[in-house]
């Protein structure tokens, strides 16, 4: 009965504690000051005008916390209009620390606390804003996961797999517009070469068989990575909660040109009687980490809206059809910012294209336009096209 007792008691000091942690995580409460200029001697008016102005700021650093400042910069009109101007809903509770007047100016000191969680949500739709301006990337996620008192998935078990992890991650990023591939709809079409290469040490050969999976299911975006589950032991002496510990670790590649765009790694915990129930929990709790970097990862490296669109260019028949191709591109083609010679053969070359818009707009560019040079898109997606020229 005893031992009972003691099994309860940790239960309700685990309730408490994760609740506490629960609200603690949800809150930032920082120091800021505020102003307010004296207009016909209201210092009242003024007062008002401060404090508002501390609030506005205090959101303000709290929304950097959450999200990178290239990406508030870059979405500066959207964030100025859906953020900063409702600061005060954001704010839980606020309190005057100090106040005094200089200079015609009311200056407040404000502690002030803010809910992180309606924050966030906030800030998640100016992120589905820039994931809508990349026409909604297909997101492949090969993740080989093993919880505690389980085998790693192996190979073509891997790319089949749904996983906690894999299902956590698809709940937290489709509200903000990313679509998933069905790993089933791979089965009996991935290789066993496709699937080695995945579980490859070289990370080219993983990029390579992650291309080569991608081209079955026209994905955009490949998340491939690990996650582990450990058993940590008892939570405390005498009492039988087994303590999960999670590791994920993951790379996103761009599927379209093979680039690597981020890498990330998160760690959770979680406690449960059952330590296989406290390794998913753990998992799942790594997940949410995860997705959080995957999204302001991501919305820093799409912000902006000039990307890379590779070009695979045929029909070349010499050096000097290269070089008039890159004097086009980088001096009669609207958007273009850049290019870089990735390498040439033969017959054709591979081209970086730092592009200001969408590749159809390039596109259009390429055949609405007289050039010496004849353009034709044998191929086309967001981020690639194959392109035949001729004189």
């Amino acid at each position: 009965m005893k031992q009972v007792f003691k099994v309860l008691a940790a239960f309700l000091a685990l309730a408490v504690m994760t609740q506490a942690v629960a609200m603690a995580q949800d809150a930032q409460t920082i120091k800021v000051k505020g102003e307010g200029v004296i207009f016909n001697n209201d210092k009242a008016l003024a007062k008002d005008k401060a404090i508002e102005d501390a609030l506005r700021k205090a959101v303000e650093q709290v929304a950097g916390t959450l999200v990178s400042s290239s990406t508030l910069v870059d979405n500066f009109v959207t964030v100025e209009d859906k953020i900063y101007a409702q600061s005060r809903g954001y704010v839980q509770k606020h309190r005057v620390l100090s106040e005094r007047v200089s200079d015609g100016v009311f200056i407040v000191d404000v502690e002030a606390t803010v809910a992180k969680s309606a924050l966030k949500k906030d800030l998640d739709s100016i992120l589905a804003g820039i994931v809508q301006r990349k026409e909604f990337p297909r997101m492949l996620l090969l993740i080989s996961e093993q919880n505690i008192d389980q085998k790693a998935l192996q190979g073509a078990a891997m790319v089949f797999s749904m996983s906690a992890v894999e299902n956590k991650l698809i709940d937290e990023l489709s509200p903000i517009g990313f679509t998933f591939v069905d790993p089933q709809v791979l089965s009996g079409r991935v290789t066993e070469s496709m699937a080695a290469g995945l579980m490859a040490a070289d990370s080219g050969a993983q990029v390579q068989a992650a291309r080569q999976i991608s081209d079955l299911t026209d994905a955009q975006v490949i998340v491939l990575g690990q996650a582990v589950a450990t058993n940590a032991g008892n939570v405390m002496e005498g009492v039988r909660l087994q303590s999960g510990q999670a590791d994920v670790n993951v790379r996103v590649i761009n599927a379209d040109n093979g680039q690597i765009l981020l890498t990330a790694s998160t760690h959770a915990a979680a406690a449960h009687i059952n330590a296989s129930t406290a390794g998913t929990k753990a998992l799942q709790k790594a997940a949410v980490k995860l997705s959080g970097k995957l999204k302001e990862k991501l919305a820093e490296k799409w912000a902006s809206s000039v990307g890379t669109i590779t070009l695979d260019v045929t029909g070349i028949t010499g050096y000097q059809d290269l070089v008039l191709l890159k004097q086009i591109l980088q001096n009669m083609v609207r958007g273009v910012k850049g290019v870089t010679e990735r390498r040439m053969r033969k017959d054709g070359a591979m081209l970086d294209v730092f592009f200001d818009g969408k590749s159809d707009f390039l596109a259009a560019e390429l055949t609405g336009k007289k050039f010496d040079l004849k353009f034709e898109i044998l191929e086309k997606t967001a981020n690639r096209m194959k392109v035949k020229i001729s004189r």
